[in-house]
């Protein structure tokens, strides 16, 4: 498996809250849009002050709703030389250039977040910890009970396992979500399993289940079994 490479992009990851005209968007799932305008406006607030424009194709995220305006999240990325104040870092190299190869992680998340808006939920992000070989990621549900949460969760870790086996080097895979009822914060819940009971294990929900560590409170307690 190859070494995971630290991100080369000098740039800042922005996650934006504002409002949105309910008509100017399709949606695609409970509370993912995407913009069906060719360009549309938002703003700090239902009929306030314009801030900046989307684009036709943009998804957002909803996160709150007033009368025929939706408040929203999106997340981005912005060249940081733009910012008034930004000063690079040393150890980032320029993402104009250079040949500081690109993190395996990155190569691979359109591929992954399409696999996760499409099937199972909203992608909240992916992350590995080097030190302790594990790779987790993070994505919203709606609500859908226990049971089916458990298994939503098993075909996460395997689409993550399909995708990044042999590409990034890690032992332990973690999934991350809010309750099963759709409410709380995403890391509220929390499914930890070796890569090598994945494997072994994976084709079969209730053995999964007996090799797989689960938190119902952001890691607070564990439970191997539920």
């Amino acid at each position: 498996m190859s070494r995971f490479y630290k991100n080369s992009l000098s740039a800042v990851v922005l996650v934006l809250a504002f409002g949105l005209g309910a008509l100017a968007a399709n949606k695609r799932l409970d509370n993912l849009w995407s913009i069906a305008q060719s360009v549309e406006n938002f703003r700090a607030e239902p009929n306030g002050a314009k801030l900046g424009t989307l684009l036709q194709g943009t998804e957002i995220e909803q996160i709150g709703e007033q009368g025929k305006w939706v408040r929203f999240r999106v997340e981005g990325w912005i060249w940081g030389p733009s910012l008034d104040g930004y000063e690079e870092r040393e150890d980032l190299a320029d993402d104009r250039g250079g040949d500081e190869p690109i993190s395996p992680l990155l190569d691979e998340l359109p591929r992954l977040k399409k696999l996760i808006n499409d099937k199972y939920g909203v992608f909240y992000g992916i992350a590995l910890d080097e030190d302790l070989q594990r790779l987790q990621l993070r994505l919203r549900v709606q609500d859908i009970g226990d049971e089916v949460l458990q298994l939503r969760l098993l075909a996460v870790q395997r689409g993550v396992f399909e995708i990044f086996e042999g590409v990034v080097e890690f032992q332990i895979l973690r999934i991350e979500t809010n309750r099963a009822d759709g409410s709380g914060e995403v890391g509220a819940h929390i499914a930890e399993t070796t890569v090598a009971d994945l494997a072994r294990y994976g084709d079969d929900q209730e053995t999964w289940r007996m090799h797989t560590r689960f938190s119902k409170d952001g890691g607070e307690t564990w439970a191997e079994v539920e």
